[in-house]
C-alpha cells in the first residue's frame, strides 16, 4: 500500500499554476485571496488543479493514460491496483457552499466537519459509476485493506478496532448496510504539560483547533497565544492567553466605560459524536465563558439531531435544530437519543488506561521495554508513543512506568449496539 497527501485544496486560499487548469479557465490572478466570495472561486481552481495531479500520478504509475486530446484513460481491469481517494476532514468555514453549514464546518464533528468524499476503484469494483448512500467510516479501510489483503484484520489487531467492511459494496452492488452507528472525535493536539492550542479568533467566534499563529493568520484569524502581534490583543500576557473564554474575560475587563465589548462564541475544544441512520448525538466540551463571573467555566453539553443526506438539501445538525431544547422527546426519539448518547459514552470507555502499554497491544512486556529503547532513539528525547506523562520527552520516567506495569494485561472494553 502507498499513500500519498496532497495539501492542494488547503488554505492558504490561492491561485494555482494556470497549467494545472483546464483550458479556458478563467483568469482569476486579479482577484482577492481575502475576500470571501472570491476565496470560493479560487478554492475551486485549486480543486481543479488537484484533479490535475491526481491524473498526472495514475499516468506516471503506469496505470492510465492521455490521449492525444489530454484526457484521461483509466481502464480499472488493466491493472491489480485499487484506488482510494478520501478527504480527511470537512471544509474551512468561509469556502463551504450551500447547503452546507459554514458555521459548524472543519475543526467540528457536525456533519460538515466530517462528511468528506470517498472514492474507490478498480477491478475489484463491480458495475462502477454507482453511488453507495450506507454509512462508511475513514477507520473502515483499514479492514479494507485488509479484505484486499486476505487478513482477517479484526483478529490480527490485538485491540478492539472500530473498523468495519467496505470490501462488500464494491463487489456485490446490492449490499444491504453493514454499519448501524458512525463514531467521530476532534480534539486539540496533544502538548507537553497539558498545553493547548492558543486561542484564534475569527469574525464571531473563536477556536482552539488551529495549532499555530501561522495556521491561524492563514486562515484569516487573530492569534492569541504565544507571541500574538494583532493590536486588539495588545496588554495580554506575554504567555498569551490560555483558552478562547479568556479572550472574553480580557475584552470584558479592558472595555470602555459604559460600552460592552464584541464577545466571541467559543467553539469546542473537544467534540465527539455518534450517529444511525435517522439521529444524531454531539457531546461537546469546552472552557465555556459565564458571563455572569466573567471567568472561564469547564462545559460538556449533549446535542441531538435529526439527520439525513437527502440531495439537493440534507437536513444536517444545524444550531437551531437541537432536539434537546425541545419541552418533551416523541417515544422513537427519546429511544434513539438514550441508545446513542449510552453508545457514545461505551465507545469513550471501551479503552481503559493501561500504564506501560505504548504499543497499545493490551499487555506490558518486553516489548514495550525494546519499543521504548527504539523510540527514544527515534524520538532524540523528544516525545513518543512512550512519553506516558506527556511532559514531552521519552526518558527514564516513562521507562519506570514500564517496569512497575511489567507483567500486565489489560482488558480492553467491547461495545456493541443492539
Amino acid at each position: 500500500m502507498a499513500s500519498m497527501s496532497f495539501a492542494t485544496v488547503h488554505t492558504p486560499i490561492m491561485q494555482p499554476p494556470q497549467a494545472l487548469l483546464p483550458a479556458g479557465s478563467a483568469d482569476t490572478s486579479p482577484l482577492d485571496c481575502a475576500n470571501t466570495d472570491q476565496q470560493r472561486i479560487l478554492s475551486n481552481q485549486m480543486i481543479e488543479a488537484l484533479d490535475t495531479e491526481i491524473g498526472r500520478l495514475l499516468v506516471g504509475i503506469g496505470i492510465a493514460t492521455r490521449g492525444e486530446d489530454g484526457k484521461l484513460n483509466y481502464d480499472p481491469e488493466r491493472s491489480d491496483t485499487m484506488i482510494v481517494l478520501v478527504g480527511d476532514n470537512g471544509t474551512l468555514g468561509f469556502t463551504v457552499k450551500a447547503p452546507c453549514d459554514t458555521s459548524r464546518a472543519k475543526g467540528t464533528a457536525y456533519q460538515t466537519g466530517v462528511w468528506v468524499p470517498l472514492v474507490v476503484a478498480g477491478p475489484l469494483v463491480k458495475h462502477p459509476d454507482r453511488e453507495v448512500t450506507d454509512m462508511v467510516n475513514i477507520a473502515d479501510l483499514f479492514q479494507l485493506f485488509g479484505d484486499i489483503a486476505q487478513i482477517d484484520v479484526q483478529k490480527t489487531v490485538p485491540r478492539r478496532i472500530d473498523s468495519e467492511p467496505m470490501l462488500p459494496y464494491l463487489t456485490n452492488p446490492k449490499q444491504t448496510a453493514i454499519r448501524k452507528t458512525n463514531f467521530t472525535q476532534v480534539g486539540p493536539n496533544l502538548q507537553a504539560d497539558g498545553t493547548f492550542n492558543g486561542p484564534c479568533t475569527f469574525t464571531s467566534t473563536c477556536s482552539q483547533i488551529p495549532v499555530t499563529k501561522s495556521v491561524c493568520e492563514d486562515n484569516a484569524g487573530t492569534w492569541w497565544g504565544a507571541g500574538a502581534t494583532a493590536p486588539i490583543t495588545a496588554g495580554i500576557p506575554a504567555q498569551g492567553l490560555p483558552y478562547c473564554c479568556s479572550v472574553n474575560v480580557f475584552l470584558t475587563q479592558n472595555a470602555a466605560p459604559g460600552q460592552s465589548p464584541l464577545l466571541y462564541s467559543i467553539q469546542p475544544m473537544t467534540s465527539t459524536a455518534i450517529r444511525n441512520v435517522q439521529y444524531k448525538v454531539v457531546r461537546n466540551s469546552t472552557q465555556d465563558y459565564d458571563a455572569a463571573a466573567n471567568a472561564c467555566a469547564p462545559t460538556t453539553t449533549d446535542e441531538f439531531y435529526k439527520i439525513d443526506e437527502a440531495v439537493p438539501a440534507p437536513r444536517l445538525d444545524r444550531e437551531n435544530e437541537n432536539l434537546l431544547v425541545k419541552p418533551t422527546l416523541t417515544r422513537e426519539e427519546a429511544r434513539n437519543y438514550k441508545e446513542l448518547a449510552n453508545h457514545l459514552t461505551a465507545i469513550l470507555d471501551s479503552q481503559p488506561p493501561c500504564p506501560g502499554d505504548g504499543n497499545i497491544d493490551g499487555a506490558v512486556n518486553g516489548h514495550d521495554l525494546a519499543d521504548y529503547n527504539a523510540l527514544r532513539t527515534l524520538a532524540q528525547g523528544g516525545s513518543s508513543w512512550y512519553d506516558f506523562n506527556l511532559d514531552g520527552l521519552t526518558d527514564s520516567t516513562d521507562l519506570a512506568v514500564i517496569q512497575q506495569y511489567l507483567g500486565t494485561k489489560c482488558v480492553t472494553g467491547r461495545f456493541r449496539i443492539k
